[in-house]
């Protein structure tokens, strides 16, 4: 289903190019994509991920950056997992893919579709090796925008990168305040977090993901989101919350262009958060579930 919408939304418009050279030292210039998106390349200081150990490589063979866009009212733009339309936001150093931190997500409606994704403005971390930074750094990067209709673009970025002197006060505010967005993963539980168990109930054809957990706080905020692979999709949980509240069970509708598709050999990735800041990422097998 997502495919078909991507498709359709890449056939009604023109991608857009756009490179500008480089500013000042450990910043590109900002770029304005058609007067819908703004974005720039910001290099974090290392003290910035020396205060998320658990998310980030902390040394010195790193250098943390950030991606940044300022969104026009109404656009959106897209998650690493956009739902059942749109395209996620990627970036490529030689034409190698980077490893994003996305932070986690709103939810939009789209063409009467379910979405996930940024709007007015995002920050997405994500680190490159120190010794692919020699004093300056090429980028590419693509992205979906939409609103009543949606733009593919694709852009470039070059900054000079002063590792020894790399982030500002401003820079490392923004940095910092959306990595703190960024769901945990590993063994991690901020705020209590955990993810009690994942399992499918139905048939084929027609399953929900049941998805129980726990928290130190009540969970009357909280929300979960499933990615299995771009033939399948998951609706808006409906929650059931224990009598303490720190409990509850998440039940997701499976969704499928595929009429009689199985989900019970395949594995799902569960992000969670409990709407006060904390977000946990998970992956499980549902074989024999």
């Amino acid at each position: 289903m997502r495919i078909f919408v991507t498709s359709l939304c890449t056939i009604m418009v023109t991608i857009f190019i756009m490179e500008v050279p480089a500013i000042s030292a450990n910043q590109s210039a900002w770029q304005d994509h058609q007067g819908m998106i703004s974005t720039r390349i910001l290099v974090a200081s290392p003290d910035i991920a020396q205060l998320f150990p658990t998310r980030v490589s902390n040394g010195e063979d790193t250098v943390l950056l950030a991606w940044e866009a300022k969104l026009t009212d109404g656009w959106k733009t897209y998650w690493r997992s956009p739902g059942e339309a749109g395209l996620p936001v990627r970036l490529f150093a030689n034409d190698n893919q980077i490893e994003l931190l996305y932070p986690f997500p709103e939810r939009f409606e789209l063409f009467g579709l379910e979405t996930y994704g940024y709007s007015k403005q995002v920050v997405i971390p994500f680190q490159v090796k120190a010794s692919d930074v020699a004093g300056s750094l090429d980028l590419k990067a693509d992205f979906m925008v939409c609103k009543d209709i949606c733009v593919p673009f694709e852009a470039s970025y070059n900054l000079a990168v002063d590792i020894e002197n790399a982030g500002d006060i401003t820079s490392d505010i923004r940095v910092q305040s959306w990595l703190a967005k960024v769901p945990e993963v590993g063994d991690a539980a901020p705020g209590g977090l955990v993810i009690d168990s994942v399992r499918l109930a139905g048939t084929p054809g027609h399953q929900n993901l049941i998805v129980d957990a726990t928290a130190a706080a009540p969970l009357t905020k909280a929300d979960v989101l499933a990615e299995a692979n771009e033939s399948m999709q998951f609706r808006s949980p409906k929650v059931r919350l224990r009598r303490d509240g720190r409990s509850a069970r998440f039940v997701l509708p499976v969704v499928s262009a595929q009429s009689n598709y199985d989900l019970s050999q395949g594995k799902v990735r569960v992000t969670l958060t409990d709407g006060r800041g904390n977000a946990i990422d998970r992956f499980f097998d549902l074989s024999g579930r």
